[in-house]
C-alpha cells in the first residue's frame, strides 16, 4: 500500500528496530569476544554472536518477505528523494546481508564449537595453515564490512533525526513504535 504521510505498521515498525538493536549489540558483542579466556567461556560467547546472527539472518528475511508481500511501503511523492531513500534501504539491506553470510561462511571455515555442545562441519579438506589463512581472511572482509555497515547505518540515522529536526516532515514519526 503507498499512502503518503502513513505511518508503518506495526510489524514493519518491530522488525525494524529488533534488526537495529540486534546489529548494535552483534557488533559491540563482537568486540568483547577476545575478551575472555580461551576455553568455555570463549565458546559461549561465540556460540551466542553465531546464534544471534542466524537469528537476524532469519529476522532480515523474514523482513524482506514481509515488505514486498505485506508491508506498508510509504512514498513521499519527492522523486529524487524517494530514489535515493530506496537506494539507501537497498544498500543497508545488501550490508547487513554481506556480514551475515560472511560470518556464517567463517564460522563454517573455522568448523566453530556451538556451546560445547557439538561443532559446525567444516567447509572443504583444507590444511590447518590454509584454513586459518582463509579464516583470516573471512575475518577482516566481515570486519570491514560489519564496521562499513554501522556507518550507513549510522547515516540513515543522521538522516531521519535531519528530516526531523531541520525538514520538520513526519519521516521520522513513521518508525517510531
Amino acid at each position: 500500500m503507498r499512502t503518503p504521510g502513513a505511518r508503518y505498521d506495526a510489524r514493519t515498525i518491530a522488525l525494524h528496530w529488533i534488526s537495529a538493536a540486534l546489529i548494535v549489540l552483534m557488533w559491540c558483542g563482537a568486540h568483547v569476544i577476545d575478551w575472555f579466556p580461551r576455553g568455555p567461556l570463549r565458546v559461549d560467547a561465540r556460540s551466542v554472536h553465531i546464534v544471534t546472527g542466524c537469528l537476524l539472518l532469519a529476522i532480515i528475511g523474514y523482513r524482506l518477505i514481509w515488505r514486498i508481500t505485506g508491508g506498508v511501503t510509504i512514498s513521499t511523492s519527492r522523486g529524487t528523494l524517494d530514489l535515493v531513500a530506496k537506494a539507501g534501504h537497498r544498500l543497508l539491506y545488501a550490508m547487513v546481508m554481506a556480514v551475515l553470510v560472511l560470518g556464517l561462511f567463517n564460522a563454517w571455515v573455522r568448523g566453530d564449537d556451538l556451546f560445547g555442545l557439538g561443532h559446525i562441519p567444516q567447509y572443504g579438506n583444507l590444511d590447518s595453515p590454509s584454513r586459518h589463512l582463509l579464516a583470516n581472511r573471512i575475518v577482516g572482509w566481515h570486519r570491514l564490512a560489519s564496521n562499513a555497515l554501522l556507518i550507513v547505518a549510522g547515516g540513515h540515522a543522521l538522516v531521519a533525526l535531519y528530516h526531523r529536526l531541520v525538514l520538520r516532515d513526519a519521516v521520522l514519526s513513521r518508525m517510531l513504535p
